[in-house]
């Protein structure tokens, strides 16, 4: 792009930012690899010799105390999201509370230690360094046979790599590496899961969609089957933890899918990007599965969280052998759910940005958490400025197919997810034709909030019950 170009493109930008400086958004902010900040050596810790550090006593001299690790979060409304997201799957061993406040108090000592740098650098290595610790105690217990605490390990290990490669900027080669560390944990872990798993890529366009598919036991007697889609930026191995393990534990034969575009697809085909028509690597999928002996095809589920609540959605109006189909949330307009997240002026008159502006403009007119966002998207969807983007938006809506969904269906929507949700899962509960349950989580439940992170254990009694019902 011609320079003069690029500056009028600036400056356009600049007349619309005025209004929008001090707007955050709260979703994403990069982290730009510009060194990596070293966080102080933990007392009782191994140095590089493997010799343990001496633990130095805090406290009252001749007191006792119960502890200094404090409960306590972000001001930043995604970062304080996506520590409930890690958080919540320790109900399932995908972390330790104790080890995930701690990740959250070094994040935080770092964002109060390097003011001038992005605050997503510090979350990065605070969570980067706690995923190495983790998995070398997995590593160590798998050298000495301890298969239960080396499985433990690398399975929250897996997690914590996640959610450092979160909040990575998706074009450095650290979002990779940190994505990759995460699969790789996991896939060491499943070796000693005491149920079943198959951990393939089944073919398509030239590469592979990665699935995991559990079963609760070695059988292989015909059983209820659920597939499960995540979203924007969850990954097949969080999926185990989110749904699986409940899934297993109620009989039930789970396949977890990251399809083009999706985390777990990008970390190994990082050229495949989100498709509209979802029906396609869909397709893929359940002809597979309808090829598995233990596989009851006439009891065959379909749940999609977050952006896999468009992602299901569209499949199952095309695909006639999904029996049952779970939304949370149902996304039917994905360009409206989108721009749900941008301020009002913006989305009246969005102004024309691109990919290769973006480091060049200041925060005072650009934040943050809003040029990560622009990044993360540009590079799932394959495109490089806003205005190509929000047309290709237009390709991703359910609202015309509805009426082909005549199984029965189930809306899952948290209180305080927002107005959009809410609107598109009343347009879903209008347009569908078949038999159809809501079920919408309040606050004083502990799962208000986007998927409900704050309380699987009872997001998951709501679809595996409802499931049960229809399968029954």
């Amino acid at each position: 792009m011609e320079r003069d170009e690029a500056n009028i493109g600036r400056r356009a930008f600049s007349a619309f930012a005025l209004g929008t400086a001090t707007w955050s958004l709260g979703l994403r902010a990069s982290a730009q690899d510009t060194g990596r900040l070293a966080p102080p050596a933990a007392a009782g810790s191994p140095d590089d010799q493997g010799h343990t550090q001496p633990l130095a006593v805090a406290g009252r001299a001749g007191g006792v105390e119960r502890g200094r690790l404090k409960i306590q979060g972000f001001k930043d409304p995604e970062m304080e999201f996506q520590l409930l997201r890690a958080m919540g799957v320790a109900n399932y061993g995908g972390a330790a509370i104790g080890e995930v406040l701690f990740a959250a108090a070094n994040t935080r000592e770092l964002m109060a230690a390097h003011a001038e740098r992005v605050s997503a650098e510090s979350w990065v290595l605070a969570h980067s360094d706690l995923a190495q610790a983790t998995e070398a105690l997995g590593r160590d217990a798998l050298r000495k046979e301890h298969k239960v605490s080396a499985r433990k390990h690398l399975l929250r290990a897996s997690m914590y790599y996640r959610a450092a490669e979160y909040f990575c900027d998706p074009y450095t080669d650290e979002h990779r590496k940190w994505g990759l560390a995460s699969r790789a944990a996991f896939v060491e872990a499943a070796k000693l899961l005491a149920t079943p798993v198959e951990i393939l890529e089944l073919p398509y366009e030239n590469a592979g969609i990665p699935v995991y598919f559990f079963r609760p036991d070695a059988s292989l007697e015909p059983r209820k089957t659920l597939i499960v889609n995540t979203g924007f930026d969850g990954s097949g191995e969080e999926l185990y933890f989110e749904v699986a393990c409940d899934g297993l534990e109620r009989g039930y034969n789970v396949l977890v899918l990251d399809g083009p575009g999706q985390t777990g697809m990008t970390r190994l085909h990082p050229e495949l990007k989100f498709r509209p028509d979802w029906e396609v690597p869909m397709r893929t999928v359940v002809d597979w599965l309808a090829s598995q002996p233990g596989v009851d095809m006439r009891r065959l589920g379909l749940y999609g969280i977050s952006l896999g609540g468009y992602f299901a959605t569209r499949a199952a109006c095309f695909e006639p052998r999904i029996r049952a189909l779970a939304a949370n949330s149902p996304i039917i307009d994905l360009k409206a759910y989108q721009l749900g997240f941008f301020p009002k002026n913006m989305v009246a008159d969005p102004p024309e940005l691109r990919l290769e502006w973006l480091p060049e403009i200041p925060r005072s007119e650009l934040p943050d958490s809003l040029r990560a966002l622009l990044k993360i998207a540009f590079y799932r969807f394959g495109t490089e400025s806003l205005h190509d983007w929000l047309a290709m938006l237009d390709a991703f809506q359910t609202g015309d197919y509805l009426g082909k969904l005549r199984i029965p269906c189930l809306v899952m929507v948290g209180e305080a997810e927002g107005e959009v949700p809410a609107k598109q899962a009343q347009l879903f509960r209008e347009k569908v034709a078949g038999p159809l349950t809501e079920r919408v989580f309040r606050h004083e439940e502990g799962a208000d909030m986007h998927c409900q992170v704050g309380n699987l254990p009872l997001s998951n009694a709501v679809l595996f019950d409802w499931l049960d019902d229809v399968f029954a």
